[in-house]
């Protein structure tokens, strides 16, 4: 049986809250600042070479097909861990009794709620998913809601490019254009570091300077094993 399609505003919205979350999009972003850093950090040494221009082109593009192939790697996790789960349900469906049934809802329940059900718990649940549509038919597909997560995930690796090769395109000077856009970089480090700490409930503070220093030393990484 085929789930009901979405409407647009509410597959956008299940994509927005239910199959992304913040550390989600800020892990992205976060991405795409370490490349872009990592690209327009050769600037200096492209006298003699690869001009400004091609660099950034580099960055972006770059940038665009990661966002593109991370994003489709989600999801196809999302496709093999609807197949799992479909998977599962069906052999609940197939359990011989009532203890392999038990054990079976283990890969959808902790294990502390499973050991504590009763006997007549477990009965009354069986009796419900054997009268669902619960783990029949094919695998349900991917709806327009997992679409639009690929687009999201996707979306914030390519943009959050523009803001450090901004000064790439209006500063003619190449090492004050560089400063800037590093400069751009560590502040969207440090950005990304308090809303993930708030995100978590941590010390924003603490998180932002963190994850600037992480973002640092990933960027020198980068460089130091040619990008």
């Amino acid at each position: 049986m085929e789930p009901l399609r979405l409407s647009w505003a509410a597959a956008w919205n299940k994509a927005w809250s239910d199959l992304t979350d913040p550390f989600d999009r800020l892990s992205e972003v976060a991405f795409g600042v370490i490349m872009a850093l990592t690209i327009i950090s050769v600037i200096p040494t492209a006298a003699g070479g690869t001009g400004r221009q091609q660099l950034v082109m580099a960055a972006l593009g770059c940038n665009l097909a990661w966002g593109i192939v991370d994003a489709l790697m989600t999801l196809v996790g999302m496709r093999v861990e609807r197949e799992r789960r479909h998977g599962g349900l069906r052999a609940l469906r197939r359990a011989s009794d009532d203890q392999h049934f038990r054990e079976g809802l283990r890969g959808f329940l902790p294990d502390l709620l499973v050991d504590d059900m009763r006997p007549d718990d477990v009965q009354r649940m069986r009796h419900k998913m054997m009268a669902s549509v619960l783990g029949t038919g094919d695998t349900p597909r991917l709806g327009r809601e997992h679409w639009l997560a690929w687009l999201i995930l996707a979306g914030h690796t390519f943009l959050s490019t523009w803001p450090i090769i901004l000064p790439l395109l209006l500063v003619h000077d190449d090492l004050l254009a560089l400063r800037l856009a590093q400069g751009t970089g560590l502040l969207l480090m440090f950005g990304l570091g308090w809303l993930l700490a708030h995100w978590a409930g941590g010390r924003p503070w603490q998180g932002a300077l963190a994850f600037t220093t992480l973002g640092v030393a990933m960027t020198g990484i980068c460089l130091a094993l040619g990008g």
